[in-house]
C-alpha cells in the first residue's frame, strides 16, 4: 500500500514537474517574442521620433523663410510708397506748371510720358 502512494506520489510529482517545465518553457517563448515585439516597436519609435524631428526642423526653417519674405514684401512696400509719393509730387508738378514751360515733345516720348500710371 506504501508503495502505491509512493508511486501515485511520483507520477503527480513528475506530471506537475513536467507541467511546470513545458509553462516556463512556454513563458520563455513568450517572454523571447515580447521582446522581440518590444524591440521593433523601440526601433519604429526612435525612427518616427527622429522623422517628426526632422519635420520640426523644416518647420523651422520654414517659419524663418517666412519671416524673411514677410520682411522683404514690407521693405518693398515701403519704398513703393516712398516712390509712389514722389511719383506724384512730380506728377502735381508737372500738371500745376504754366502753359509757357510747355513745349515741343517727341510724339513717342510723350505718349510714353501719357501711358505712365
Amino acid at each position: 500500500m506504501l508503495m502505491r502512494i509512493l508511486t501515485a506520489a511520483l507520477v503527480v510529482a513528475l506530471v506537475l514537474g513536467g507541467w511546470q517545465f513545458l509553462r516556463a518553457r512556454h513563458l520563455d517563448q513568450m517572454l523571447t517574442i515580447e521582446t522581440q515585439a518590444l524591440e521593433a516597436m523601440t526601433g519604429n519609435r526612435d525612427r518616427w521620433q527622429a522623422s517628426a524631428e526632422e519635420v520640426l526642423e523644416e518647420l523651422a526653417e520654414q517659419r524663418q523663410r517666412a519671416r524673411q519674405a514677410e520682411a522683404a514684401v514690407a521693405e518693398l512696400m515701403a519704398t513703393l510708397e516712398a516712390t509712389h509719393a514722389d511719383y506724384q509730387a512730380l506728377e502735381r508738378q508737372v500738371r500745376q506748371a504754366p502753359a509757357e514751360d510747355d513745349g515741343p515733345v517727341a510724339p513717342v516720348l510723350r505718349q510714353a510720358l501719357e501711358d505712365l500710371p
